[in-house]
Order: structure tokens, then sequence, then C-alpha cells
């Protein structure tokens, strides 16, 4: 079982049931504002910051199914998001500043 970091709250505005035509949650995570939308015939949609970034349209699904894959992508592009932060911080705080001369520079110059 995956550790759920993401809050997903149900848009109760909507109307649910037989009838509904979708049903809408919302998350966020830091600053971003996380939307899933399914349907009962098991299309769903995944938005962050307004911006579609993953869709599930399986034959087969229920709109649960939809939540679930959607839910998984929207954990897995958060993680994804802290790893490439973390990876890039790292990076800086091991780069050379402008004018910085690096070990292989001084060693070539006889510095």
């Amino acid at each position: 079982m995956t550790d759920k970091k993401l809050d997903w709250t149900p848009d109760l505005s909507l109307p649910v049931g037989k009838g509904a035509t979708y049903q809408r949650f919302t998350a966020e995570q830091g600053q971003d504002a996380l939307e899933i939308t399914t349907t009962p015939w098991g299309e769903g949609d995944l938005k962050v910051n307004g911006e579609e970034i993953a869709r599930a349209a399986e034959d087969d699904f229920s709109d649960g199914d939809a939540f679930r894959e959607l839910e998984e992508k929207a954990e897995a592009y958060e993680a994804n998001k802290v790893t490439d932060s973390a990876t890039r911080k790292g990076a800086d705080a091991g780069a050379a500043a402008p004018g910085d001369r690096t070990s292989a520079e001084e060693s070539k110059s006889g510095v």
C-alpha cells in the first residue's frame, strides 16, 4: 500500500448518485492546485494549476477506477517535483560560481 500524501476533497456543490454526469475532487500541495474530474463511464482528467497533465479513459473503468488511476498519477507527479527539486538543489550547491576555478583548471595553470 502506498503512503498517500494528497488529501482529496469532493466538490459537494455537484450532484452525486444516479444521473450525475461527473464528480470533481480537489487537493492542494504546496503551491499546486490539483483537480480530478471523473465520469460514471470511467473517463477522467487530472489538472494541476488548471493545466491537464493526465487523462484516464478505459472501456472497462468505473468512475472509481478512473479516480484511483489519476490519484496515483497525481501522487507520482508531486513526488517527482520533490525529487527534481532536491536534485537541482544538490547540483546547485556543488556548482562553481562564475569566475571560480575548478581543481582541474587550477592544476593546469599550476596554482
